[in-house]
C-alpha cells in the first residue's frame, strides 16, 4: 500500500503542475488592450491616440487662413452689393468702410500666408457664395435690415476668430489678428447701431 502512494503522488504533483502553468499562459497579463498585440499593433495603436492632436496643431495657422480669408471676402461682396441695392445713405457708407477695409485686411492677410507657403482662397466657398445669394434676394428696407443684423452677427463670430488666433504660436498670424481686432470691433458697433436703425425702418414700411 506504501509503494503504490509513493508512485502515485509524483505523478500528481506533475499533473497540478501543468495545469497551472498552461492556465497562467492563456489569461491576459493586463487590461491594456494594446498588451495582447503585437509590438508594431501596440506602436500603431499609440500613434493613432497621437495622431489627432498633432495634426490639429500643424493645421491651426492654415484653418486661421482660409477662415479669415473666407469672412473678408464675403465682407467685401456683401458690401458691394449693398452699395448697389440700398438707397440708404448710412447703410451705404457702412458698406463702403466693409469693402475698404475688409480688402485691406484680405490683401495683408494673403502676403503673409504667401510667406508660409499657406494657401488662400480666391473665391467664395458654396457656404459663403449661398449668404451672398440669400441677401440678394431681397430689396429696400427689408434688405437694409437683414443685411445690417448680418453684419452684427458676423463681426461677432469674426471677432471670437481673431481672439483666438491673438493668442496662437504663428507670431506673424497673432500679430495681424492683434492688429485687426480693434477694426472688427468698430465695425461691430456699428453693425449694431445700423440695426438698430433699419430694423424699425423695416417696421414702420411692414406696418404701412
Amino acid at each position: 500500500m506504501k509503494t503504490v502512494v509513493s508512485s502515485t503522488l509524483p505523478a500528481l504533483i506533475a499533473v497540478s503542475a501543468a495545469t497551472l502553468l498552461n492556465a497562467q499562459s492563456t489569461t491576459p497579463s493586463s487590461s491594456d488592450p494594446s498588451a495582447s498585440a503585437s509590438p508594431h499593433q501596440s506602436e500603431a495603436m499609440r500613434g493613432a491616440s497621437q495622431g489627432d492632436g498633432a495634426t490639429s496643431t500643424q493645421n491651426a495657422p492654415a484653418s486661421f487662413v482660409t477662415k479669415a480669408a473666407q469672412d473678408g471676402m464675403t465682407e467685401v461682396a456683401l458690401g458691394k452689393l449693398a452699395l448697389s441695392k440700398s438707397n440708404n445713405n448710412d447703410v451705404k457708407q457702412f458698406a463702403q468702410k466693409m469693402v475698404q477695409d475688409h480688402g485691406k485686411a484680405n490683401t495683408e492677410l494673403a502676403e503673409i500666408a504667401k510667406t508660409k507657403a499657406l494657401e488662400v482662397p480666391t473665391q467664395l466657398d458654396a457656404e459663403h457664395q449661398g449668404m451672398v445669394k440669400k441677401l440678394s434676394a431681397k430689396s429696400g428696407s427689408a434688405f437694409d435690415s437683414t443685411y445690417a443684423a448680418d453684419m452684427a452677427s458676423d463681426h461677432s463670430k469674426a471677432i471670437a476668430l481673431f481672439k483666438a488666433a491673438a493668442n496662437s504660436g504663428d507670431r506673424d498670424l497673432a500679430g495681424f489678428a492683434k492688429k485687426t481686432l480693434p477694426t472688427l470691433q468698430e465695425h461691430k458697433r456699428m453693425a449694431d447701431s445700423l440695426r438698430l436703425s433699419t430694423g424699425q425702418a423695416d417696421t414702420a414700411a411692414r406696418t404701412r
